[in-house]
């Protein structure tokens, strides 16, 4: 009894390689080598680009200042160190 890995591999072996991969490589080679039709998808490449780092930027914003806000001291804090009496800071003034 063979391993049944070997066995699949000996059958992989014997059927050789279906006909659409017979010029796969020249395919490739044409398509990464010639010359963007008309320029409109790289002009849409571009924008696509562009608007995802504005989102990027804007986004970093939003967190940047989340995280900013939660490293201010609290307004209870700040209020105490101005002097004001502890029943103005019961009643949120």
């Amino acid at each position: 009894m063979t391993d049944p890995f070997d066995r699949d591999l000996a059958r992989l072996a014997r059927n050789g390689l279906p006909h659409a991969l017979d010029d796969l490589e020249r395919r490739v080679a044409i398509a990464v080598a010639g010359p963007a039709e008309g320029g409109r998808p790289m002009r849409g490449m571009v924008v696509a680009g562009v608007v995802a780092l504005g989102l990027g930027v804007a986004g970093g914003g939003v967190v940047a200042e989340r995280i900013a806000a939660r490293e201010r001291p609290p307004v209870v804090i700040a209020a105490l160190e101005m002097g004001l009496a502890p029943s103005t800071l019961l009643l949120g003034r």
